[in-house]
């Protein structure tokens, strides 16, 4: 049994019951760690094949699982463009050469 790294956020109006709705959770399998009060988020681990319980609970808005990253970063590298006064007028050139 994998246990992967979730957030579970509460709806609005269960915010005020969010210790509760926690409870519930943990009954369920749900791995508490911590609570984010201000925006009604509870973290932990929990096994894939809890999610479906965990997202019957009463107040539970959505669940969102952590992306594995491996220690080169993440899965999807970002295309970056270093923008260098050399590299511009480069591109300036080229752009005058096709005209």
């Amino acid at each position: 049994m994998t246990r992967i790294h979730v957030a579970i956020a509460v709806a609005g109006d269960a915010r005020r019951r969010l210790y509760e709705v926690a409870t519930m959770c943990r009954r369920l399998g749900f791995g508490h760690t911590s609570t984010n009060t201000d925006v009604g988020v509870l973290k932990g681990l929990a096994a894939l094949e809890d999610l479906p319980a965990l997202r019957a609970v009463p107040g539970v808005l959505a669940i969102e699982m952590e992306e594995p990253r491996s220690s080169r970063g993440s899965r999807r590298p970002q295309r970056v463009r270093i923008r260098t006064p050399g590299a511009r007028r480069a591109r300036r050139a080229a752009a005058r050469a096709e005209q």
